[in-house]
Formats: structure tokens, sequence, C-alpha cells
């Protein structure tokens, strides 16, 4: 075994760990994946499609991975300014220039490093009146659209700070289709899932037979959503904040992906510098769409994402020294089994490797 590498006996260690989770509520669809280095990942999967379903999920069906999307937002605007299509640290004012009548002087100041590490001051969603606010089928218009309604105004927040921010990464998203001349959508399939073999990669709530259905809660009452219907999903235009579903094979892929690039073996997808930029936190514990903090125990660091559209909950975690991955999903928003479901399976993993 080579000094970063696991033992055989961490995969044995993930599906028994998992096997003790998904009991835990076997009514839940629940999915997690787990890989090393460039081995095909380990997906496990279990539960019915939905609550009122007898079907088991499927072993391939995608997750809606809510704001874990934004990792992918971040990656293609670094790969548009590698290519000389845009400048992280330029105003928004300059790189919207054709749609910029009307923005404020705060908003024209934003630069995309600000965008991409919420450092802007921008406000963190748009009203509730505004999200559900029936939207034109162009989210690329509808994007401009929401965000004109936003920029005419001065900002609240102090750029600096950290300060969570949905609108940001629209924000990044209308920027990088101003730059390259073609939607977000079309170039989030070009030049990351096409070139990365992501091919369960869609946008919306995942509507494949397979599938599981998203939950909403309340009063603690679950309710399936259809993915067919209005409302299964936040509106396309926010797409670039949280907008994505892949199956957990694919979304194992994509962070073993970061993690070559961050190595330099991937420059294909990013260079390494620009992935490194991506893990290291610019304020507090964010970089440019992943939450790093250290793991002192394990003499590692601990890179990750989380997401939910409030009917769903994804987390994908990466420990570069261990050249670890490990995705969850979940088909409702339970923050708290998702967090202790990936902290149970990381730990079982390194603990057995400790053993070994």
């Amino acid at each position: 075994m080579t000094a970063n590498r696991l033992c055989p006996a961490g995969d044995e260690a993930f599906r028994s760990t998992f096997a003790a989770l998904a009991a835990r509520d076997a009514d839940a669809a629940f999915a997690a994946a787990f890989a090393q280095g460039g081995d095909s990942p380990t997906v496990l999967v279990s539960g019915p499609r939905h609550k009122t379903c007898d079907d088991p999920v499927g072993l391939q069906a995608p997750w809606h991975i809510g704001s874990i999307t934004k990792s992918f937002t971040a990656a293609l605007t670094l790969q548009l300014a590698e290519r000389g299509f845009l400048a992280l640290d330029a105003p928004a004012g300059s790189l919207l220039e054709r749609h910029a009548e009307g923005m404020h002087p705060d908003w024209r100041a934003i630069t995309l490093r600000q965008a991409l590490s919420h450092t802007g001051g921008l406000p963190a969603n748009v009203s509730l009146l505004q999200l559900l606010r029936p939207g034109t089928k162009d989210p690329v218009a509808e994007r401009l659209s929401q965000l004109r309604r936003l920029w005419r105004k001065p900002l609240r927040g102090k750029a600096g700070r950290f300060a969570y921010s949905n609108v940001g990464y629209v924000l990044a998203g209308a920027i990088a289709e101003a730059a390259a001349g073609s939607s977000w959508e079309a170039l989030i399939v070009s030049e990351l899932a096409k070139p990365l073999n992501l091919s369960s990669l869609g946008f919306g709530a995942p509507k494949q037979a397979e599938a599981a259905w998203g939950h909403q809660s309340f009063l603690g009452f679950q309710t399936p959503k259809d993915p067919e219907k209005e409302g299964s999903d936040n509106p396309a235009w926010m797409g670039p904040a949280g907008g994505l579903h892949l199956n957990l094979a694919d979304l194992a892929k994509w962070g073993q992906t970061q993690l070559a690039a961050a190595k330099g073996t991937r420059r294909d997808v990013l260079t390494r510098e620009s992935a490194q930029a991506m893990q290291t936190a610019v304020t507090g514990d964010y970089g440019f769409g992943w939450v790093v903090q250290p793991m002192p125990a394990d003499n590692a660091t601990v890179v990750w994402a989380n997401g939910s559209n409030t009917f769903w909950y994804a987390l994908l975690a990466m420990v570069p020294e261990r050249d670890l991955v490990i995705a969850v999903a979940l088909n409702r928003f339970d923050q708290n089994r998702g967090d202790t479901a990936l902290q149970d399976l990381l730990q079982a993993i390194l603990e057995q490797d400790r053993l070994s």
C-alpha cells in the first residue's frame, strides 16, 4: 500500500456503514458513493423512489445536487478566464457592458472573484415573490431580467465580508454567458459534462423512471414532489447557483476530477493553479464553490460542498491527502441525516485505514 493509499478494507467499511445508515430510515431514498484515485466509484443505494411508491431507486439514478452546482459554475468561469474570455478581477460593469444600463455603481464594482467567493456584498436571494413569479422559457433572458431588478439599487452588504449569495452565482453565470456567447446550460454540457463523460448530468429535478422524487416537508410530514409538475425545483434561471442533477458515480467522478486537476494531472479541465484556487479559502473557509476545513486528527483537509432545493439534500467531500472522494444524497431535505451519514462513512473508511 502506498503512503496515501487506503487499504482494501476501506471498501468493506464503507459498505457496512452504509447498510447501518440505510436501516435507520428504510422509507427514504438514500445513496452514497466512495472512490479513491482514479478507481471507479463504489455506489450504493437504498429505499423506495418516493414515499408512496414501492419501486426501489435505481443504482444509476440521478440526484438533485443543489448548491454543489456552484463548483461547476466556478470551474466553468475559471476555464473561461484561462482562455482569456474574461478576467476574475474585472468589474461586473465592464464584463456585462452590453447589458449594464441602469446598473448601480455598487454592482458595477463587483468582481467575479468576489461573486465566486461570496465576498461581494450581494444579497442571498431574490424575494420570495420573484422566486415564485412565472418566468420565461428562456433562462438566459430571465437571468438578466432578474439581475436587472436587483442591480438598480445599492447593495446593503459590504464587500470583503463573507455572505453566502445565490445571486452571486447567478451573476457569474450571466457573465459567463456574455463572455462566451452561449447559455450557461450549453457551456456546462460542452465544457464539463461531455469532456468528463458525465453522461447523467442534467438540469432541474430528475425525471428518469428509476430516479427518486424529492419531498416537501411541512409540519414534519413528507410530501412527494412529482418532477413533471411545476414547482419541483427552483426556476431554471437560478441554474448556476443550484440547478444540476447527476447520478452518484458521476458526482464522485466530479470530485475525482477536481482532485486530479489540483495535482496538475487534468489540465484539460483546469490548470493546477485554477483548481487549487477553487480549493483555497478566500475568506473564512470558503474558496470558489468549495468549503475548505482542516481535519487535525487525520493530518488532512476536507474540501466539501452541500446543496438542497429544499426537496433533496446532497453532499460531496474530498480529502486531498488521501485522494479520497465521498458523496451522499437523500430525496428529502434532512441536513442532519445527510451530514451524519457523510461523517460516519468518512470516519469508518479512515479508521479502517488506521487499523491496517
